[in-house]
């Protein structure tokens, strides 16, 4: 149990490491040498738990990925419509990405690899199949527009919330994504929503980013 727990705590340090790094300098300047010395660790303790860069920046995504849509699923509340679901859920995601380092780490490792890592491309996949989910309930619910598909229009939605990280990070570090996805919305609602639904949510489009 002890060499357990001592064996958990190294493959933490490890992680911890390379997040920093990657934050800090990008994954591709991030070498296993610097994660290695950041994490005063041995090259063969990192291979231990590690087989290859790759392997470590695959854990760093399933587990951002894990966090960013476990906040989004839990941003369903009971009985709410599902369109407030999605704009309330996007908008937990971005005080995740704040807030959690491994999350933010794993948003650019999502860039970097794309449909090249298995856990990248799924990661993406599922954050469509959620959105999808919460469409169809807002379909149900006579919010979106005639005719509108949930899958494509999930795509489009995620694309954009992928677009305006990218832009949040690369200018401004990450520190106006909010602003970012709220203008994001600010373009799709008139798309998407039925006139008569839309003023409503633009107001709660309103109160979710000021919040």
């Amino acid at each position: 149990m002890v060499r357990q727990a001592r064996s958990e705590a190294t493959r933490r340090k490890i992680i911890d490491s390379a997040v920093d790094l990657i934050n800090e300098i990008g994954y591709p300047a991030a070498g296993l040498g610097d994660i290695i010395e950041r994490a005063e660790l041995t090259k063969g303790a990192l291979y231990y738990h590690f087989d290859s860069k790759e392997a470590l920046a695959t854990a760093i995504i399933e587990e951002g990925s894990e966090a960013l849509l476990g906040a989004f699923r839990g941003a369903v509340r009971s009985g709410s419509p599902g369109m407030e679901d999605i704009l309330h859920g996007c908008f937990v995601m971005t005080d995740v990405l704040a807030s959690d380092t491994v999350a933010r780490a794993g948003a650019r490792l999502l860039r970097t690899f794309g449909s090249f890592n298995p856990a990248a491309k799924s990661t993406l996949q599922r954050f469509v199949d959620e959105l999808t989910e919460r469409l169809v309930a807002a379909t149900s619910d006579g919010d979106l527009r005639d005719g509108l598909d949930p899958a494509s229009t999930s795509a489009s939605i995620v694309a954009g919330m992928l677009g305006a990280e990218l832009l949040s990070s690369a200018l401004t570090d990450g520190a106006d994504v909010r602003a970012r996805f709220a203008r994001n919305w600010e373009l799709m609602l008139p798309a998407i929503i039925t006139d008569a639904s839309l003023g409503y949510y633009r107001e709660f489009l309103a109160r979710q980013a000021a919040r």
